[in-house]
């Protein structure tokens, strides 16, 4: 099956499994799926549900989801309500708590970065990240799939939400990421990056943009992302 049809299909899977996805009987969905559910609400966390307290059905729903063990979510949870003990953790938080997956860059950059991940993080645009929206990071963050994390990658890139990435976009990542990819000492990244973000974002296009609409589509970064290895390298931290 092509890459489009591919990705399209697990996207379409999605909108089948929601009504499901929490049932003790239900299988483990793909990342994607369980991030698409995030984004239109269907979150793990009950009405009123505080995750402070992690019970047995907790535990199960999101294994169910994640397939975390009992002890790595035991673990995270201790380190989550150590910094944010309300339940609601802040931009300054997150970036705390996920210091160790964030690429080198300036102090400026780091900021600028933090805030597109939180973007892409707090799936219900609250403006707070709750514990089962951080275990969610986690999960893409360590995950060894090229589609799963392209996915993750993309919705960092694209503050808006609206799932399409313009220039203006691309261009601040990677001014974000500068630092970062002269530290690769990849000929490939040097050669796209030489001339600087702008620049580099020009040449992006040109290979992303498939249908020359002068915007970037989930599935246009994807299946760039699965075939060029400069692009992956770009955006793999």
């Amino acid at each position: 099956m092509p890459t489009f049809g591919r990705y399209t299909y697990i996207i379409k899977r999605s909108l089948a499994k929601q009504k499901h996805l929490f049932a003790h009987c239900a299988p483990r969905v793909p990342y994607i799926t369980a991030v698409r559910d995030f984004k239109m609400g269907n979150t793990t966390q009950k009405h009123n549900e505080d995750y402070k307290i992690l019970t047995n059905d907790i535990f199960k729903r999101f294994h169910l989801m994640l397939g975390f063990s009992e002890d790595f979510i035991r673990t995270e949870h201790q380190k989550f309500y150590a910094t944010a003990n309300n339940g609601r953790s802040k931009k300054s938080q997150i970036e705390e708590l996920l210091h160790d997956y964030l690429p080198p860059a300036t102090r400026k950059h780091t900021k600028q970065l933090n805030n597109s991940l939180f973007s892409a993080i707090d799936t219900n645009d609250d403006g707070y990240v709750d514990f089962g929206e951080y275990l969610m990071s986690l999960k893409f963050f360590q995950t060894e799939s090229p589609t799963e994390r392209a996915d993750f990658v993309f919705r960092i890139i694209d503050k808006d939400g609206n799932n399409r990435l313009t220039k203006r976009e691309l261009e601040h990542i990677l001014t974000c990421l500068q630092e970062y990819h002269k530290s690769l000492n990849d000929s490939g990244v040097t050669e796209m990056t030489n001339d600087g973000p702008k620049s580099a974002t020009e040449r992006l296009f040109q290979k992303l943009d498939q249908d020359s609409s002068g915007d970037i589509n989930v599935s246009e970064f994807v299946d760039g992302w699965l075939k060029d290895n400069t692009i992956r390298t770009l955006f793999t931290f």
